[in-house]
């Protein structure tokens, strides 16, 4: 699995979309990029269990968080994502 280049500290702005997909793009993951809207499901977007395994664990490193199993449910699409994520950091 390819590290994220940088460990991001509790952002003082909200995580954005974008940030999430440039995290994504380098993380080994086999998500079609071409696909990947903000509210298109990881699924959708031919993400296997493993491919989203290892996107969590770089969200996980990248913001120093720990994102329960329980919550993995809420978090399939990269909008739900960004909003977790800024729940959390907050």
């Amino acid at each position: 699995m390819l590290q994220p280049s940088t460990t991001i500290a509790r952002p003082a702005k909200p995580v954005t979309t974008d940030q999430l997909r440039e995290l994504i793009a380098g993380t080994d993951t086999g998500l079609n990029f071409k696909k990947l809207k903000d509210t298109t499901r990881f699924v959708d977007a031919e993400a296997d269990s493993l491919d989203f395994f290892n996107l969590i664990i770089a969200i996980q490193e990248a913001y120093d968080i720990t994102i329960p199993d329980s919550d993995l449910g809420e978090v399939n699409t990269l909008e739900m994502l960004a909003k977790y994520l800024n729940e959390r950091l907050s």
